[in-house]
C-alpha cells in the first residue's frame, strides 16, 4: 500500500501547473507529478501507469476532448478527478461530472477547499488502490424481454467465480431480484439511497443481503414506498461511488425509463447489456433505447452489448436483421429455456443451482466471461445528455 497519495497534475499552462505543483508539494504526505500536455495529445491519462490516485487537470481551450477522452475509459481506468476550469460554463461542468469529477473549481483556487478534496481523497481511498469496481448494467430493450434474468444469472456466475459481486434491483417500484435468490431484504435500496450522503463500504454492508453463493443483494424491501421520481441522482452516483470502493464487480438491472438517476448509472457502466427478443417491436424499442445511449448519453457503441435471449434461429427476426439494425452493436445470444426459467424463479434457486448443464446456463456463464474482453472502438460525438425521457412498457 502506498504511504503517499499520488496526485497528478495535467494542464496545458506550465505557469498554472507549477503553481499548484508548489501548492500541493507543501503538504508532506503528497507526491506530485505534472504532465504539460501538449502536441495535440487530449488524453490527461495516456501512457500513465500506474494509474495515479488522484488527476488534476487544468482545462483549457481544448476542455471538451480532454473531457470526452476520459469519458472514453473505463471507470475502473479512471482515477478520482479533480477539474479546473473557467466560471459559468454549463456544458463543461456537466461534462466533468460526467468524467468522474468528484469537483470542479475555478481560478483563484482556494487553498482550503483544494485540501479538503485532499484529505476526503486520503480517507476514502482503499488499502487496494489497484482495484475498482467493474459495473455492468443491464436493461430491457422492451418490457418482458428478460433483463431481471440475465442480470440475477450475471451476478451469481461471477460470484461463482469468487468474484465479490453485488447485484443491485434500481426498480424500486416493481424489482423482483430478491424472488430469484427466495431472500427478503432487511433494510434495503430505498435506506441505503436516503443516508448514501453518509455511508461508507462498511456502513454499506448492513444494507446488502447475503446469498449462500458468496453474492450480495441490494433491493427494495417490501415496506418501501418509493417512486422511481424520487430517487435523487446524486444519491445514486454516491452510491455507486461507496460499492464501487469495496467490491469487485457490480451488476445493476435497471428498470426501463432513463432519466437522472438511471442515466447516471448507465454513463458509469463499463458494459451496458441490452436484453431484447427476436419481434419487431422489440427491435424497434432496440433501436430507439440505442440512439439514446448513444446520441444523447454520448456513450461509445463498444461498451453496449446486444443480447438476445430466447434465440430461435427459425425465426422471422433474424441475427443478421438485428444486426443490420443496430449497426455498431456486438451480439451475443441466449437459447430459449422458458420452463427451466420460469422453474429458477418461481423456486428462488438461479439457474447454476438447478440445471448447471443446461444451454441456457452455460451460455450465461459465457456471457459473464465475456465481460472481460476489452472495449474497443471510437469515440462517439457528445450531445446534451437527456433526463426524463420516458419509454413505453414497464421493466
Amino acid at each position: 500500500m502506498r504511504k503517499r497519495l499520488e496526485i497528478l497534475l495535467a494542464g496545458r499552462t506550465r505557469d498554472e501547473l507549477d503553481a499548484l505543483e508548489s501548492l500541493l508539494s507543501s503538504q508532506g504526505d503528497i507526491q506530485v507529478t505534472s504532465r504539460l500536455m501538449i502536441n495535440g495529445n487530449v488524453d490527461p491519462l495516456e501512457g500513465v501507469a500506474p494509474l495515479p490516485d488522484a488527476l488534476v487537470l487544468l482545462v483549457g481551450t481544448h476542455w471538451e476532448a480532454e473531457l470526452m477522452a476520459l469519458c472514453e475509459r473505463p471507470a475502473a481506468e479512471r482515477p478520482p478527478l479533480l477539474v479546473v476550469g473557467p466560471k459559468g460554463n454549463v456544458e463543461l461542468i456537466r461534462l466533468a461530472m460526467r468524467a468522474g469529477a468528484r469537483d470542479f473549481f475555478s481560478p483563484p483556487i482556494d487553498d482550503a477547499e483544494i485540501f479538503h478534496f485532499l484529505r476526503e481523497l486520503a480517507r476514502n481511498r482503499r488499502d487496494d488502490p489497484t482495484r475498482a469496481a467493474r459495473v455492468t448494467a443491464v436493461i430491457n430493450a422492451k418490457g418482458g424481454s428478460g433483463a431481471s434474468l440475465v442480470a440475477a444469472n450475471l451476478a451469481h456466475c461471477l460470484a461463482r467465480q469468487e468474484r465479490d459481486t453485488v447485484l443491485v434491483d434500481l426498480d424500486v417500484q416493481f424489482g423482483s431480484l430478491p424472488l430469484y435468490f427466495n431472500v427478503i431484504p432487511d433494510h434495503g435500496l430505498v435506506r441505503a439511497l436516503e443516508s448514501a450522503d453518509s455511508l461508507d463500504a462498511l456502513a454499506l454492508e448492513a444494507y446488502l443481503q447475503p446469498h449462500a453463493s458468496g453474492l450480495a443483494l441490494l433491493a427494495s424491501s417490501p415496506e418501501d414506498r418509493f417512486g422511481l421520481g424520487e430517487v435523487p441522482e446524486t444519491r445514486v452516483e454516491q452510491l455507486l461511488a461507496v460499492l464501487c470502493q469495496g467490491h469487485e464487480e457490480i451488476v445493476v438491472d435497471l428498470p426501463r425509463w432513463i432519466n437522472g438517476a438511471t442515466a447516471s448509472v448507465l454513463e458509469r457502466a463499463d458494459k451496458v447489456l441490452v436484453v431484447m427478443q427476436q419481434s419487431v417491436a422489440h427491435l424497434h424499442d432496440a433501436q430507439r433505447l440505442r440512439d439514446i445511449l448513444v446520441h444523447e448519453l454520448g456513450m461509445l457503441a463498444s461498451r453496449i452489448e446486444v443480447v438476445v435471449n430466447r434465440y430461435d434461429k427459425r425465426n422471422d427476426v433474424s441475427l443478421a436483421a438485428i444486426e443490420d439494425a443496430l449497426p455498431g452493436l456486438s451480439l451475443q445470444t441466449l437459447p430459449n429455456d422458458f420452463k427451466r426459467a420460469c422453474h429458477s424463479i418461481n423456486v428462488g434457486s438461479p439457474l447454476h443451482d438447478i440445471a448447471p448443464k443446461a444451454p441456457l446456463t452455460r451460455q450465461l456463464a459465457a456471457l459473464a466471461e465475456s465481460l472481460e474482453a476489452p472495449a474497443a472502438g471510437t469515440a462517439q460525438t457528445r450531445k446534451r445528455s437527456l433526463l426524463g425521457w420516458a419509454l413505453p412498457g414497464r421493466h
